[in-house]
């Protein structure tokens, strides 16, 4: 095997070279014949020698596809001290994604101007070879949430800000949102919305938020139902954090702050958009607090003052209409 993964080296193009590497690497790997943590790291390191990004783009994508079976993940086959543990997969994953978002964002740099909406088609249509690195890091049998709080999530959190790119800050945000389990969302719902605080004036964090507020009103639920039956000393606990935890509190505090930081370069239909999600989440999560209704109410208020609307601005009228009906509708008033 190692003279084949020797001889692979000195096929003529760079890019069937490659394809060809990763294929005898992966079957390297499945013989034990060399240190997995060591096969992983020379393929990451040959494949940054195709920097075209819709090629680079495939092929990194076949290689983690290719070793999504052969990382030394927690009880895998090739899990040992010598091939390495679950830290040396998500390293290799992490690093994976950050070339990866790199080469996407570099897609739309590749055209005339002309040509700019058919590449955001393109873009949008190999996001998921992007966001298959975020679901393959949640499958991880070893990722356990103090990994994810002090490794995986912030190196992730880290590649969404620097890239500065709109798209991608959306879509990453997104996959990680879904991919991720809602206790460590609970759990780490601080960094999550301070980093929304820190995305692009064009990013809809309208969706972002709406999505975060589905999933924990429905786990808020889920842990109500669930109550007085028997749980593993980790559900206890998140089961107590998700009692403790004034989810209002957080999402008002990040709320305002993106009113405050950016409510003078975006459209302010997209703040009121804001505040009738968070109206739903409050109405659907909190349905008797009145006190988190009229906070809400006052919050558009201090939005209208600084920016009046003209009555001829249908869209954000339809949204006040919005915003004064959810509570009356619910509340029977």
């Amino acid at each position: 095997m190692s003279d084949l993964y020797e001889s692979v080296q000195h096929a003529g193009n760079i890019v069937p070279r490659l394809y060809l590497l990763i294929t005898v690497g992966s079957a390297y790997i499945s013989t034990k014949e060399a240190p997995v943590k060591l096969i992983l790291r020379d393929l990451l390191d040959m494949v940054k020698g195709v920097q075209q990004p819709i090629r680079g783009l495939f092929l990194r994508y076949y290689l983690l596809k290719m070793m999504k079976d052969k990382l030394p993940d927690k009880d895998s086959e090739y899990e040992s001290p010598e091939n390495g543990d679950v830290n040396d997969a998500i390293d290799f994953i992490l690093q994976n994604l950050s070339e990866m978002n790199r080469l996407w964002v570099r897609l739309q740099h590749l055209s005339s101007q002309k040509d700019k909406e058919m590449r955001e088609v393109e873009r949008n249509e190999l996001r998921v070879t992007v966001g298959e690195n975020i679901i393959r890091l949640s499958m991880l049998e070893g990722l356990t949430f103090e990994i994810y709080k002090n490794t995986v999530l912030p190196k992730i959190l880290e590649i969404i800000v620097i890239c500065k790119d709109t798209l991608a800050q959306q879509y990453l945000m997104e996959c990680v949102i879904q991919a991720f389990p809602d206790e460590y969302h609970l759990q780490s719902l601080e960094q999550l919305l301070e980093t929304t605080a820190n995305l692009n004036a064009n990013v809809d964090i309208k969706s972002i938020f709406v999505n975060l507020m589905e999933k924990l009103s429905q786990f808020a639920k889920d842990a109500k139902a669930t109550e007085g039956e028997e749980k593993t000393e980790e559900q206890q606990e998140i089961a107590n954090i998700a009692q403790n935890l004034d989810i209002f509190k957080l999402f008002k505090k990040y709320t305002d702050k993106i009113i405050d930081e950016q409510g003078k370069t975006i459209d302010v239909s997209r703040l009121l958009e804001l505040e009738v999600a968070f109206m739903n989440f409050v109405i659907s999560t909190y349905p008797t607090n009145l006190d988190y209704v009229n906070q809400i109410l006052e919050s558009c208020n201090n939005i209208l003052k600084s920016t009046p609307i003209n009555n001829s601005d249908k869209n954000c009228m339809k949204l006040l209409v919005k915003l004064l009906t959810i509570p009356l509708e619910t509340h029977s008033l």
